[in-house]
C-alpha cells in the first residue's frame, strides 16, 4: 500500500510520483487550498434539495493528500494527451 506521508517527506519519491519537487508541491498546495476553499464557499451558496451530511465521508481529508492524488493520477495515466498534438 502507498504511504502518502512517506512520499510527501521524501523528495525523490515525491518527484517520481507527481513530477514536482517539495518546493513546487508546497507552492501549488497553497494555491490549490485557496481554490478548494473558494469552491466550497460557492457550493454552499446554492439552495439545497437535501440536508447537509448525507453521502460518503471523504477519505482524503488534507489538502496535500487531495493534491497528491490528482498529480499522481495525471502523472501515471495519460489522460487527454493524444489530442494535444492535433492543436
Amino acid at each position: 500500500m502507498l504511504n502518502i506521508n512517506r512520499v510527501l517527506n521524501e523528495d525523490r519519491l515525491l518527484r517520481e510520483f507527481t513530477g514536482l519537487n517539495r518546493k513546487g508541491f508546497d507552492e501549488l498546495s497553497q494555491s490549490f487550498e485557496i481554490v478548494l476553499n473558494n469552491e466550497a464557499i460557492a457550493k454552499n451558496q446554492k439552495p439545497r434539495k437535501r440536508c447537509v451530511g448525507g453521502g460518503r465521508k471523504a477519505r482524503l481529508q488534507r489538502v496535500e493528500d487531495k493534491l497528491f492524488f490528482i498529480l499522481f493520477y495525471f502523472n501515471c495515466y495519460p489522460t487527454g494527451r493524444p489530442h494535444l498534438n492535433y492543436c
